[in-house]
Formats: C-alpha cells, sequence, structure tokens
C-alpha cells in the first residue's frame, strides 16, 4: 500500500461518489467562468495538470463522445479536435493535437474500482507541445480522470493518488 498522498484533511476533489486526495497544496476546479478549467487539478504553477469529470453531469444537449481507448483521442469527451494540455501550454493556450497514437491500454484501480485505462502519444500543431496522455474511465459511475503531460515522475504521483481513492 503507497502512503497516502495527503492527510484525510487535506485537499481533495469530490467527483460524484469519487473522493480522490490531492496533494498538499493543489486545488480542484469543479466550474470555472469560461469552462476551461472545469475539473482541472491545479499544483503549484501548472493550471491543469490532470482533469476529473463526472459526465453525468454533461449538459444532456451538447454532443459527447464516451473515453473508449478504440478511437483516436479516446481520453477527449468533446467532438471536435482537443488541445496539447501540458504544464507549459495551460487549457486555452494550448496547440491543437493533430493526432494520437495509443501505447498501452488494459484496466487499473481507482482506488477498490476497476477503470478502462490508457495511455496515448499526442502529436501536435506545435510540436514543443508533443506529450502523452493517460486516463482512467469508470463506464458505470461515469467518472473520467485524464493525466496531461504525462513523465515518470508524474506517472507515480497519480497512480499514489489514486490508489488513494475512495468512493461514497
Amino acid at each position: 500500500e503507497p502512503p497516502a498522498p495527503s492527510p484525510a484533511n487535506g485537499p481533495r476533489a469530490n467527483v460524484g461518489a469519487l473522493h480522490l486526495p490531492l496533494p498538499a497544496g493543489a486545488t480542484y476546479t469543479e466550474h470555472s467562468p469560461d469552462g476551461l478549467l472545469d475539473g482541472c487539478i491545479a499544483e503549484g504553477t501548472v493550471a491543469c495538470e490532470a482533469r476529473v469529470l463526472d459526465l453525468r453531469k454533461a449538459d444532456p444537449k451538447a454532443p459527447i463522445n464516451l473515453p473508449s481507448t478504440k478511437r483516436p483521442f479516446g481520453w477527449y469527451t468533446g467532438t471536435d479536435l482537443p488541445t496539447c494540455i501540458t504544464p507549459a501550454s495551460p487549457p486555452g493556450k494550448a496547440a491543437g493535437a493533430t493526432g494520437s497514437t495509443l501505447l498501452d491500454s488494459g484496466f487499473a484501480k481507482i482506488g477498490p474500482k476497476t477503470a478502462e485505462y490508457g495511455r496515448w502519444k499526442v502529436t501536435c500543431e506545435n510540436s514543443a507541445q508533443n506529450n502523452q496522455v493517460r486516463s482512467w474511465w469508470l463506464p458505470t459511475s461515469r467518472i473520467l480522470v485524464v493525466q496531461y503531460g504525462s513523465f515518470p515522475g508524474w506517472d507515480a504521483k497519480m497512480d499514489t493518488l489514486l490508489a488513494g481513492a475512495t468512493f461514497s
């Protein structure tokens, strides 16, 4: 069991039935005025290092692509092209994505639950923003977790956060 990333009274993202512990000092934004930071976890200077969304709360009139490792940009629920969100290119400032390649897929844990997992290599209009994205999808709870700008140290931290998740 990895140690919990923050004490029980530390910051959390509460999304639907999911209670996700966050690193000390991190914040979760459920709704932002322009929608750009909806569901974002921010830490330090990084405006959106990951996103946690309850798709049961999605606008019923808006078209949506359910998360799937069977399609390009499978972490992205919009029907347009996603942008290349990284620590250096936050939502609203990121270039458009031009392609994605599924590198890994299967199942991974979010606390006690098993999620559909995927990792993509993403190419971008600005090649400096090329990066990897990881996603976890709980189809029954309809909760989507997306990690932007994946690299090994950040992956390990995200895995620890997800291991500490609980559900109510």
